[in-house]
Order: C-alpha cells, then structure tokens, then sequence
C-alpha cells in the first residue's frame, strides 16, 4: 500500500450530502494530505449523476486537486476475472464494482466505501479497504 486512498462514488455522495460530520472529517483530511484518489469511472458515475452546474462545478474543482489514477490495457479483461472468480464463489457483482476494485488492487491503494458488497471482495481478492 502506498498510503493513497481511492474514494468511492459512494462515500462521495455521503460526502457532498454533508450528514456525517466524521465521514466529512475523514475524507477532508485525506484530500489535504494528499492522499484521495480518484479514478475515471468514479468521476463519471458523480458528473452523471450531478443535479446542476453548481454541483458539475463542484465537482470539478474536487477532482481538480486530486491524483487521478489508471487503468492499464489489462485492467478490465482482470475486472472480468475478478467477477468470473466471485461468481465462481456465490457472488454476482455489478462490472462497475469489479472495475473499481480492480483498479484499487493495480495501483495498490485502499478503496474507502459505504458499499458493503465491497467487503466480500476483499476477502476473495487483494482489494484493501480503508478502515474508517
């Protein structure tokens, strides 16, 4: 682990709902460390869902000071696998899912989420999940 955290879309939209002061706590202090990430498909999923040019401002100004990370050519063929393996065990994932975490395990950041399907994931794979 690298010590960067990629914030998922979901912690993002607890986030910009501002109902949990510790949650904003935590990911304020990891965007000024330096230390949040974001990858492209996180920020689609946000700008698709943002309800006007406020929040489209928002958004960009929060991505603006942050890291973005990659996906490499292999990523998603290792996404599919990472589902096949899953749903091999019992578990159906949403590809959007496989594809974030995929993304976690190759750049070796931790993944912070509200989403619990997240944690079957990480027992089955290398994804790490930042303990909040």
């Amino acid at each position: 682990m690298n010590g960067k955290v990629l914030i998922d879309t979901s912690v993002w939209i607890d986030f910009f709902r501002g109902k949990n002061t510790e949650l904003i706590e935590r990911v304020t202090m990891l965007l000024k460390l330096g230390k949040a990430v974001y990858t492209g498909i996180i920020a689609l999923e946000l700008i698709n869902g943002a309800k006007d040019r406020k929040e489209l401002q928002t958004l960009s100004d929060v991505f603006g000071t942050m890291e973005r990370i990659e996906e490499v050519e292999s990523t998603h063929f290792n996404a599919g696998m990472l589902g096949y393996g899953l749903a091999r065990k019992g578990h159906t994932l949403g590809v959007v899912d496989l594809l974030i975490a995929q993304i976690a395990i190759e750049n070796a950041v931790a993944l912070m989420t509200s989403d619990e399907h997240f944690k079957v994931m990480a027992k089955h794979s290398g994804l790490q999940l930042f303990q909040q």
